[in-house]
């Protein structure tokens, strides 16, 4: 795992990670408001396709953004990971999708 970025004064960080075989590069794909929720970044050291968001936007607000950017790149819904770290802490993340259900 990447280390964390101490000069990031936001709340959260989010980590996106695109699981599926298609890999386009979702921050070309932001809207301007997208653009501003926080400094977006790629993740170098990751083998998928992995991006790093710093904000004090809360866990729903960067589930549902992530959701459509997801689906306006014509992915499907289950094809990435969304993982949410409070501040530089990065050793306990909390899983927001996939939310695993039981049948």
């Amino acid at each position: 795992m990447s280390q964390p970025n101490t000069l990031h004064p936001q709340a959260y960080c989010y980590y996106i990670e695109l699981t599926g075989s298609e890999q386009p590069d979702l921050i070309t794909a932001l809207t301007t408001s997208e653009q501003e929720l926080g400094d977006w970044e790629p993740v170098q050291a990751a083998k998928l396709p992995t991006w790093r968001l710093w904000t004090d936007a809360n866990a729903d607000t960067i589930r549902y953004t992530v959701a459509h950017v997801i689906a306006r790149s014509a992915l499907p819904q289950n094809a990435y990971w969304l993982l949410q770290y409070k501040g530089t802490d990065h050793g306990h993340p909390r899983m927001l999708h996939p939310q695993f259900h039981t049948r």
